[in-house]
């Protein structure tokens, strides 16, 4: 395991260490996780206005439209994140363990904020057993939340196979 960097998340009062693990490999391609909050990204559900800080689009598109995340459980990491490999991110294979020892699959599928971390879809919410209200709130406030992703391995969930994805495209 190599430590990449650490992170403080913005507005979270909280750091976390960004780590590269050589010795979780799928497909060929090291995992990295962090623990995070998890925070209710309502962005590209249908009730994305709902949210003052809401977004009709992700960063992610799935058959040319936003990834809609009331149906789709989906991740969203900063750009400090995503530029740490050289391996695409968006589209990329994801899971989220909350509580311990209970895995959900996800898809990375929007881009945060700058040093923002520990954000999820109403989907993977509501999976990991959490609040998700149309309006953004619910989640999780605390670090609790352990998050793991494959750069270069594109996430396939539920028989919809996404597309790897470079930052500012939209296909998948």
């Amino acid at each position: 395991m190599k430590l990449l960097t650490t992170i403080s998340s913005k507005g979270e009062n909280y750091t976390a260490n960004i780590i590269r693990d050589d010795n979780d490999r799928l497909n060929g391609k090291p995992a990295y996780f962090f623990f995070g909050d998890a925070d209710n990204d309502v962005d590209g559900a249908p009730y994305w206005h709902k949210d003052p800080y809401g977004q009709a689009e992700t960063s992610l598109h799935f058959n040319g439209k936003p990834v809609n995340g009331d149906e789709v459980p989906f991740i969203v990491l900063p750009p400090e994140v995503i530029n740490l490999t050289p391996e695409i991110v968006l589209g990329c294979f994801a899971t989220v363990e909350y509580p311990e020892g209970n895995f959900e699959p996800a898809v990375v599928a929007d881009v945060g904020p700058h040093n923002k971390l520990g954000e999820m879809s109403p989907c993977l919410l509501r999976r990991i057993g959490a609040p998700a209200f149309q309006n953004g709130n619910g989640g999780i406030d605390e670090q609790v939340v352990h998050y793991r992703f494959w750069p270069g391995v594109a996430a396939n969930i539920e028989g919809k196979q996404f597309t790897l994805t470079p930052l500012g495209g939209k296909h998948g």
